[in-house]
């Protein structure tokens, strides 16, 4: 499935809860030359939601967009990323130092999608390159991103040069109900259920403002699990 560019109207950023990214294995690359078919372009919601909602493990699950991108083949969005404010509020604060608040100039890329032809090459690297360059435009300071630990490490982000902050600290989610319920909020102490560790998240920056002093620690880049990434070659 691809999205025509030609046949929807352009509307408003939209709703609901930001997720982590998805990132390709680094099995190979396309060619530059090939790469000279291709645009960018900044994109509307609905067309990002379009290819997301073809593409990303995550299905048709909405999330909050303030910026997106698209990757173009003629009339055709064949991959997108996109941005949204922090879905963590204090994230400023522990990684940068900030008062609590809202920080428009930091944002978070929660989607990143590309036609499966495309996976596992170096089109999203190009179309993140592209993005962070009109960002840095928008007067964007910072751009964070989490990979889920469980599922990748981060080739996107290192071939982009990201810088890489470690893991998220470790959290546990209890549930309860036969453990078919999650409590989101409130005291577990008068439910029945298990607490279990939540995954960690790999940490990773892009830092237009130089003058911004981060707290969160660099560390050196985690390397690829063989063994995993063969699992997920067919996705």
């Amino acid at each position: 499935m691809v999205v025509d560019i030609m046949t929807q109207e352009l509307c408003d950023d939209g709703v609901m809860a930001t997720q982590t990214a998805f990132q390709s294995s680094d099995s190979g690359s396309i060619p530059t030359s090939s790469l000279q078919n291709f645009t960018c372009s900044e994109i509307s919601y609905d067309h990002a939601y379009e290819v997301v909602s073809a593409f990303h493990y995550l299905g048709k699950k909405r999330f909050l967009g303030q910026h997106a991108f698209g990757l173009i083949d003629g009339i055709q969005v064949i991959g997108a990323v996109v941005y949204s404010p922090l879905s963590v509020p204090n994230s400023a604060t522990s990684c940068f130092g900030l008062p609590r608040g809202n920080y428009p100039e930091f944002v978070e890329m929660s989607r990143l999608v590309l036609s499966p032809d495309l996976n596992g090459g170096n089109a999203g690297s190009y179309l993140v390159g592209y993005s962070l360059r009109q960002l840095k435009k928008k007067g964007i300071k910072a751009v964070i991103s989490y990979a889920d630990a469980s599922r990748h490490f981060g080739a996107i982000y290192q071939a982009c040069n990201f810088t890489y902050h470690g893991l998220t600290p470790q959290k546990n989610d209890f549930y309860y109900d036969g453990g078919t319920k999650k409590l989101s909020r409130g005291k577990a102490s008068d439910k029945i259920g298990f607490w279990t560790p939540r995954p960690r998240k790999h940490r990773y920056l892009y830092i237009f403002d130089k003058n911004l002093k981060t707290i969160w620690p660099q560390e050196p880049f985690p390397k690829a699990n063989v063994d995993a990434i063969e699992k997920k070659a067919s996705r």
